[in-house]
């Protein structure tokens, strides 16, 4: 039961991985373009070479990601403490074995 618990977190882990990949592919791709000067009407308000829309949507993307690998991170580390416990109630230090 413990393995599949940490099976499943792992698994969330990697995908949360991807997901990192897949942003930072976004960010590190993304140029600026060669357009009206800034501030004439009509264009996009932009924070470096990003367009604001992209970048607020790749923070949360982010955001997201380092919450959900936090969460499975603690499961994992939740499932070893039990484990460990489970194997100091079935075996327990003897000092005099």
């Amino acid at each position: 039961m413990l393995n599949n618990i940490i099976s499943t977190a792992a698994n969330a882990m990697a995908v949360q991985s991807q997901r990192l990949e897949a942003v930072a592919q976004a960010i590190a791709s993304t140029r600026p373009t060669v357009g009206p000067a800034p501030g004439a009407p009509g264009t996009p308000v932009r924070i470096g070479a990003l367009p604001l829309g992209d970048a607020i949507e790749n923070i949360t993307t982010l955001a997201e990601v380092e919450l959900a690998y936090r969460a499975n991170a603690a499961v994992i580390g939740t499932a070893l403490v039990l484990i460990d416990t489970l194997l100091e109630l079935v075996e327990p230090d003897c000092d005099e074995c």
